[in-house]
């Protein structure tokens, strides 16, 4: 792959241990990394990092442009591999962090070579149109997989990644119009059908709708704004007169999806809600969160703190089946059966009579192995079995890309 592009990694390794020397001190770090700009050496580096301490700092729009600035002389970004034995294409969009799948986490450094090409949808760098032109500066690639993740917004993006892997010829990892067909709405449609499975009707609606009283389910129901994530206005209505002050909460938002609200709390008054990723059809555990709220992420759920939450989740990794019960996998693997991509992250719960409640399947969640080992040792036990997963489709895909895929 591309030397220049190798030489500014390693300059950007020894900027990023300066940025990390002033971890927690974000507005210190910064000031680092701008006072990087004027050096041709390092200005490359200091954008991207640039990017991420801005979105850090509350100022998407600040590390965007950021990245934009970094990507207008050449569109390409690499991870460079210590002994590269497979050579991956990242096909990404432009945005925040939740616009990609983050590869990094993912795949190992020693033996996987990453490259990823950014899609800028409001100014196209040249060569991302070229095909010929992608060969040239990354000559060997072996796979290319598309990691953008579903968003309305990215419709234009993920039809250029279609087009391009196409054009390409080589193994592909996900299809941009497959994910694209994974909004709530089309996932709630897809896998309705699945005995066992509960899967909520989701509605979208705009805004003057709701304000006028077209509520399409009944109450209790769970309103959320079109694009958001995280919890971000997300509200349960207990009935008609809670509404208004769940519209004001997100005054710019002018569409938003709409579901009946299922009890998932279990006999111990908790609310468990699971993370589970799919490879080539196959589900494998990577967490599982506790809380009295019915509104639980992982990040909200104390799981630091309890030894007593952490012990479930502990089970929840060992042992899928045992944990789930046989309603459950049976519809967990329907659904893998039923989602048409390689890899994919389903959020869900275990409702009391033993079926599977499913929230959405995620196309751009965050798999990594950097908790601490001490404080979750069944995560350092379990995940990395995703990981081997993963590698396993690889490689089977390079070596034969054409065949039946599992």
């Amino acid at each position: 792959m591309s030397a220049e592009l190798k030489t500014q990694e390693q300059a950007g390794g020894v900027l990023h241990g300066r940025a990390l020397a002033l971890a927690g001190d974000w507005a210190a770090g910064r000031a680092v990394l701008e006072a990087c700009l004027d050096d041709p050496a390092t200005c490359r580096q200091a954008r991207h990092l640039l990017w991420e301490i801005c979105q850090a700092m509350g100022e998407p729009a600040a590390g965007i442009a950021h990245l934009r600035a970094m990507l207008s002389e050449c569109p390409l970004t690499m991870r460079p591999a210590a002994a590269p034995r497979r050579r991956i294409l990242a096909l990404a969009r432009l945005g925040d962090f939740q616009t990609n799948l983050p590869l990094d986490p993912l795949l190992d450094d020693q033996d996987c070579e990453l490259a990823t090409l950014w899609y800028d949808q409001e100014q196209p760098h040249p060569a991302c149109l070229d095909p010929a032109l992608v060969h040239e500066m990354l000559p060997g690639l072996d796979l290319v997989w598309i990691v953008i993740a579903q968003d309305e917004r990215s419709a234009p993006a993920l039809a250029w990644a279609d087009a391009l892997a196409g054009r390409l010829g080589l193994p592909v990892i996900n299809t941009g119009q497959a994910i694209a067909a994974m909004n709530r709405a089309g996932v709630s449609a897809l896998l309705a059908p699945i005995a066992d499975a509960v899967v909520p009707p989701v509605a979208l609606l705009p805004r003057a709708g709701l304000e006028a009283g077209g509520m399409p389910c009944p109450y209790p129901a769970i309103l959320r704004p079109l694009h958001s994530h995280a919890g971000l206005g997300l509200h349960r209505l207990a009935g008609p007169q809670d509404l208004p002050a769940a519209l004001a909460e997100s005054p710019r938002a002018q569409a938003f999806h709409v579901s009946p609200f299922v009890d998932f709390r279990g006999a111990d008054g908790l609310y468990g809600k699971s993370r589970i990723v799919f490879v080539e059809g196959r589900p494998y555990p990577f967490h599982h969160a506790l809380h009295d709220d019915w509104r639980v992420w992982y990040y909200n759920a104390g799981m630091a703190r309890s030894a007593d939450k952490r012990a479930v989740e502990a089970r929840f990794l060992a042992d899928l089946p045992g944990f789930y019960g046989p309603r459950a996998m049976a519809a967990l693997e329907a659904i893998g059966r039923a989602v048409p991509l390689d890899y994919f992250g389903l959020d869900c719960a275990v409702l009391p009579d033993g079926r599977l409640l499913v929230f959405e399947v995620e196309t751009g969640m965050i798999v990594h192995d950097r908790d601490d080992p001490i404080l979750y040792p069944a995560k350092a036990a379990w995940v990395p079995r995703i990981f081997r997963a993963v590698e396993a489709m690889l490689d089977r895909r390079i070596r034969n890309p054409r065949g039946p895929h599992p």
